[in-house]
């Protein structure tokens, strides 16, 4: 008698809650943007709406309305922003307008357009797509790597992509002051952080931390370190960020190494948690409803792998491949942003050449069964 072959799961894929991956389109009525013009750089989140906006980094850069709840369910293309390759920082005003920063070879340019208000019907639809309004150039030609909107809203905080310096730029009129330079030579992340108090937070040189005080605008070089592999600190820098809102904690990731840490701001103390996986390169980083760190590591060149760290009992989990099996199959391979929605999902940006928009449901935990 033949030998029966029975298929069983060596748990590889996500192995906690559930992945969701979203076509950018409306499925039916409409298409995704080309190929090579999708991958996420930043996300912004419009929570009086439960919208969420993604910049994008490709051949020609986008911005996407993204709806996921009642009767929507849509990614809906803004359209490609003018000799732009990159956006690169992203703002709600007041749940009404937004504002955005974009790179192309002629420069840096604040845009603003009116937010995404699509009109769902049980059969018919309505979207518009309104040119995006040219607010003014700034930083003279530079390009930009990564900025946040300051916690007033009232402009953004950044760093170039190639020269290193600090600016910020007004949202209203595109007025631009460069508050300093982290270093010339290119040693510095392209990723910032905002703590609760409106602090920015970044890093330069051999993984050494920096801050930017909000209220004089300064920029101070710290006595701290990112935790690294022996040797390599000349090429370690913070990758991905992450603020916990309600303890006020900052978590973070690096490149090359994928190592993962944690920050208190208040009291300036950084604590290495570890490596969650074998994977270099830690792309995204979220925290959760319930307190937990969700995040994801891997390279390009690699499939990606789902992490977790949950704070109450010190613990930092492989969650194995993001895989989505509703509807078409998908696997994640490489990330760019997160951000925690209001129902506590977990938007995840792939940055790849052909993308998706990735939707993480945490698990609930079961109710303890009472004794009878």
């Amino acid at each position: 008698m033949a030998e029966q072959m029975s298929w069983h799961s060596l748990r590889e894929f996500t192995r906690e809650g559930l992945m969701v991956a979203m076509p950018l389109c409306f499925p039916g009525q409409s298409v995704p943007p080309p190929a090579g013009e999708t991958a996420a750089k930043v996300m912004a989140l419009n929570e009086a709406t439960d919208s969420l906006y993604i910049g994008t980094t490709g051949t020609r850069a986008h911005v996407l309305a993204a709806l996921i709840h009642q009767d929507t369910g849509i990614v809906h293309d803004l359209g490609a922003v003018p000799e732009a390759v990159s956006v690169d920082a992203l703002q709600v005003l007041g749940g009404e307008e937004i504002r955005f920063l974009a790179s192309g070879p002629a420069g840096a340019v604040l845009y603003g357009c009116p937010r995404f208000l699509g009109s769902f019907l049980i059969q018919e639809w309505g979207m518009s797509r309104v040119p995006y309004r040219r607010i003014a150039s700034v930083l003279g030609g530079q390009s930009i790597g990564h900025a946040l909107p300051t916690a007033d809203g009232s402009a953004f905080v950044g760093v170039t992509a190639d020269s290193g310096e600090v600016f910020r730029t007004d949202l209203h009129n595109g007025a631009t002051e460069v508050l300093g330079q982290l270093d010339p030579r290119g040693k510095y992340a392209r990723r910032l952080v905002m703590d609760t108090r409106g602090a920015v937070w970044g890093t330069f040189g051999n993984a050494q931390l920096w801050t930017l005080d909000p209220e004089h605008l300064q920029i101070e070089r710290l006595p701290l370190w990112l935790p690294g592999a022996a040797g390599r600190e000349q090429h370690t820098q913070a990758s991905a960020w992450a603020l916990d809102p309600v303890t006020g904690m900052l978590y973070g990731g690096t490149r090359p190494d994928g190592f993962f840490f944690k920050l208190d701001p208040a009291a300036r103390r950084l604590v290495a948690l570890g490596k969650p996986c074998r994977q270099d390169l830690i792309t995204a980083l979220a925290v959760g409803n319930d307190g937990r760190v969700f995040g994801m590591a891997g390279t390009a060149e690699d499939i990606g792998h789902f992490f977790c760290y949950d704070p109450a009992a010190g613990s930092l989990t492989d969650l194995g491949i993001p895989v989505s099996t509703l509807t078409q199959r998908q696997y994640g391979y490489h990330y760019g942003a997160a951000v925690t929605g209001v129902d506590g999902e977990i938007y995840f940006g792939q940055h790849e050449r052909v993308n998706y928009l990735w939707i993480y449901f945490p698990a609930v935990p079961r109710r303890p069964v009472p004794a009878v």
